[in-house]
C-alpha cells in the first residue's frame, strides 16, 4: 500500500514577521522547496499488547533459569574432594629447652671519660665551662695511659702564673714583717733588760741609806720602787709583743700556704687538661646536648665539668646486659650456657655463660604508664618486674661491638638422643597429648606420654616409635590425607 508523508505548509515555505512579506516571491526570485521524500518502509506494523506483555514474561523467565542455573552450582557441597595434610616424622635428636630475654651489648671493662672539674679559679664564678681542643676519633683502638682529650688551657696557664708570682710576692712580703717584727720585739726586749739593770741598781744604792742624808735616801727609795714597776711593766709588754708576733707569724703563714695551694689547684687543674685514659680499648664518642642539639662531642665544643662525652671500651671482655621476667629467674643458674644472637648479624651465633643475676627485681614499667586502680600505688609497669642478668660473651669477635641490641637464649634443658616431634603436631584431647599417625594415606588417633617440652618441641616418652609419620597440626575431618 502507498503512503505519503504529510509536510505541513509551514515547513515548506520561509518565515517572515508579520506583514513584512508576501505568501510567494516574484518569479524572478523564486527558489524550489523541498519535495517529499516517499518512506521506504512503510507505516510501522501494528503490533498488538498482548504480544509485548509475552515478550517480557518470556524474558523474565529466561533471566531467573539462568540465576538457578549459577546459583544451584555455587551452591554444591565443595568437600567432596579430600584435602591434603603435610606430615613430620618423629626422630631422635638433641632436645634443647631455652629462654630468650633481650638485653644491649657492652663492655664489663671500661672507662668513663669525663670534662675534668676545675679546682682552681674557674669555679669561684659557680663553675665555668671548658673547650675541647683535640679529641681521639670515635672507632680508634687506644691504648692505657694515652691521651684521648685535650682541652683549652691558655687561661689556665695564664692564671698559674699569676698565681705564681702572688705566691713570690707573698713571701718576699712576710718575710720582710716577719723581719721587723723581730726588730721590734727585740728593740722593746732591751729596753726591759736596760729597765731591770736600772731597777737593780736603785736596789743597789738603797741598801746605803743608812749613811746617806734623808733626802738622798727618799731618792734612792723612789728610784728604786720606779725601776721595779717599769721593769714589771716592760716585762709585761715583752710577753704580749711575742705573743702578737707569734698570731701576726702564723697569719702571714697562712696566706703564704693559701696562695700555694690556689698555685697547686691551678697546676692540678692545668695536668686536668690532658685527659688520658686508665684502659685501652675502643673509643665511643657519647651524645651530648650542644649547639642547641643532641649530638657527638666534637673538637671546639664547650662542656661542663663533670659531664661525660666519651668511652673507652675493652673489647676483650664484651657482655649483654639484659633483663628477665621474675617468675623465670628462679630457673636459670649462675654459669648456665647460652646462645648470643646480634640484631645486626642473625645468622651468627656466640657462645656465652650467666656470669650474674641480680638481687633484686627492678620495674620495667617507668613515667607515662597507666596508673593502677584506685588504692594502689605507682602505674601498670610498676607490677611487671623484671631482673638484671650479666651474660658474658666467651667468643671473641670484631662483629661483637657496644651498644648494638642482641638476644640470649639461655638453655635451662638439655636432652641428647631422645624422641622429638614437633609442639603444633600435639593436640589434647580429654585431658590427654594425642597426635594423628599417617596409616596408609589416613591417620588415625594416638596417645601419647610427653616429657619435656619447649616452644616449639616436646620429647615423646611413650606412644610413638622413631621414623612414624605424624600430622603437623591436628586433624579436623576424616577425609584429610597426608602429604609428603
Amino acid at each position: 500500500m502507498a503512503t505519503s508523508a504529510f509536510t505541513p505548509s509551514w515547513i515548506s515555505r520561509p518565515i517572515f514577521a508579520a506583514g513584512s512579506a508576501p505568501d510567494e516571491l516574484p518569479p524572478t526570485q523564486q527558489q524550489p522547496g523541498p519535495e517529499p521524500v516517499p518512506d521506504p518502509q512503510g507505516e510501522p506494523p501494528n503490533v498488538p499488547g498482548w504480544g509485548i506483555a509475552l515478550l517480557v514474561i518470556g524474558g523474565i523467565l529466561a533471566g531467573f533459569v539462568v540465576y538457578q542455573a549459577f546459583t544451584g552450582q555455587a551452591a554444591q557441597p565443595t568437600a567432596v574432594q579430600p584435602t591434603l595434610t603435610s606430615t613430620v616424622a618423629a626422630e631422635k635428636t638433641t632436645f634443647e629447652k631455652s629462654i630468650r630475654i633481650g638485653g644491649t651489648v657492652g663492655a664489663t671493662n671500661f672507662a668513663m671519660i669525663r670534662a675534668p672539674r676545675m679546682r682552681g679559679g674557674r669555679d669561684r664564678g659557680g663553675g665555668s665551662s671548658l673547650t675541647i681542643q683535640t679529641l681521639a676519633e670515635g672507632g680508634t683502638v687506644v691504648q692505657a695511659g694515652d691521651v684521648v682529650a685535650e682541652f683549652e688551657s691558655k687561661s689556665t696557664q695564664d692564671q698559674m702564673d699569676t698565681y705564681a708570682s702572688m705566691l713570690a710576692q707573698t713571701r718576699s712580703q712576710t718575710a720582710t714583717r716577719k723581719a721587723e717584727m723581730l726588730i721590734a720585739t727585740e728593740t722593746l726586749r732591751q729596753n726591759y733588760r736596760t729597765t731591770k739593770a736600772e731597777a737593780e741598781k736603785a736596789a743597789f744604792d738603797l741598801q746605803t741609806a743608812e749613811v746617806r742624808s734623808a733626802i738622798q735616801a727618799e731618792i734612792f727609795q723612789l728610784l728604786a720602787e720606779e725601776g721595779t714597776a717599769s721593769t714589771e711593766q716592760l716585762e709585761q709588754e715583752v710577753r704580749l709583743q711575742e705573743l702578737a708576733d707569734e698570731a701576726e707569724r702564723r697569719s702571714l703563714d697562712i696566706t703564704v700556704e693559701q696562695d700555694q695551694k690556689r698555685l697547686d689547684r691551678t697546676e692540678f687543674d692545668f695536668e686536668k687538661m690532658r685527659l688520658r685514659t686508665p684502659v685501652g680499648g675502643l673509643v665511643v664518642i657519647e651524645t651530648m646536648f650542644s649547639r642547641g642539639s643532641f649530638q657527638q662531642a666534637s673538637p671546639g665544643d664547650q662542656v661542663y665539668g663533670g659531664a661525660y662525652f666519651m668511652r673507652i671500651v675493652d673489647l676483650s671482655s664484651m657482655a649483654v646486659y639484659a633483663e628477665l621476667n621474675q617468675a623465670d629467674s628462679q630457673i636459670i643458674e649462675l654459669g648456665a650456657p647460652v646462645i648470643v644472637r646480634l640484631d645486626a648479624y642473625p645468622d651468627v651465633e656466640f657462645e656465652g655463660r650467666i656470669k650474674n643475676v641480680g638481687a633484686m627485681a627492678t620495674s620495667s614499667g617507668g613515667s607515662g604508664g597507666r596508673r593502677g586502680p584506685p588504692g594502689s600505688s605507682g602505674t601498670r609497669g610498676d607490677w611487671i618486674k623484671k631482673v638484671p642478668v650479666l651474660v658474658e660473651i666467651v667468643d671473641s669477635d670484631e662483629r661483637i661491638q657496644p651498644d648494638l641490641s642482641a638476644s640470649v637464649d639461655v638453655i635451662v634443658d638439655k636432652q641428647e638422643d631422645v624422641l622429638v616431634i614437633p609442639r603444633a603436631a600435639i593436640a589434647e584431647v580429654g585431658g590427654a597429648p594425642v597426635v594423628w599417625v599417617e596409616d596408609d594415606q589416613a591417620f588415625e588417633m594416638r596417645q601419647l606420654q610427653l616429657g619435656s617440652i619447649s616452644d616449639t618441641q616436646a620429647v615423646v616418652v611413650s606412644g610413638l616409635n622413631e621414623g612414624e609419620m605424624v600430622a603437623a597440626q591436628p586433624i579436623e575431618a576424616p577425609t584429610q590425607l597426608a602429604q609428603r
